[in-house]
């Protein structure tokens, strides 16, 4: 007969301090000098449980998911809630433009390759006549030079308004 106090047997069967009290009160378990004896209480719970308890604690086993894959109901519910926490937190990021769409990225991106590409393309057509008139390599340099960061600057200038 080992005599503990309410708060230790409460730990040792899983319980809190409060309904180790509502069983002292309903004179299931009882004390012996302010004290449980946990054997006779763990004798007295068992005398006075409800069989369905029993029965319940029976078929618990039974109600778990037995299929690969699946999933209880708290877990299906805590991976609803993460889900929609990441969704909120996708649309916020999308709204404060932290997070932009990677097919508009892609397409704007295609975009500016594309113009630089005619303005690049666009050179000889217009320089030409002006560099076939020049005997000096240096200022045919130069003027390629001028020319490339004339449209290099023409192009951020665009872009600048763009963004706005």
């Amino acid at each position: 007969m080992a005599l503990i106090s309410q708060a230790e047997f409460a730990r040792q069967q899983g319980f809190t301090r409060g309904y180790v009290t509502k069983l002292i009160k309903k004179g299931i378990v009882k004390l012996k000098n302010g004290k449980v004896d946990s054997v006779q209480a763990q004798q007295a719970m068992k005398a006075n449980a409800d069989p369905v308890t029993f029965i319940r604690s029976d078929q618990s086993a039974d109600l778990s998911p037995t299929q690969p894959g699946a999933v209880d109901f708290v877990t299906a519910r805590t991976m609803r809630e993460a889900f929609k926490a990441k969704m909120a937190k996708l649309e916020y990021e999308e709204k404060s433009g932290t997070l932009t769409d990677a097919a508009k990225v892609k397409q704007d991106a295609f975009k500016a390759g594309r113009i630089i590409r005619d303005e690049l393309l666009a050179i000889p057509d217009r320089m030409a006549d002006v560099l076939a008139a020049e005997d000096d390599p240096r200022k045919v340099g130069k003027l390629l030079q001028e020319e490339l960061e004339a449209i290099l600057n023409e192009l951020t200038r665009q872009q600048g308004k763009s963004n706005r």
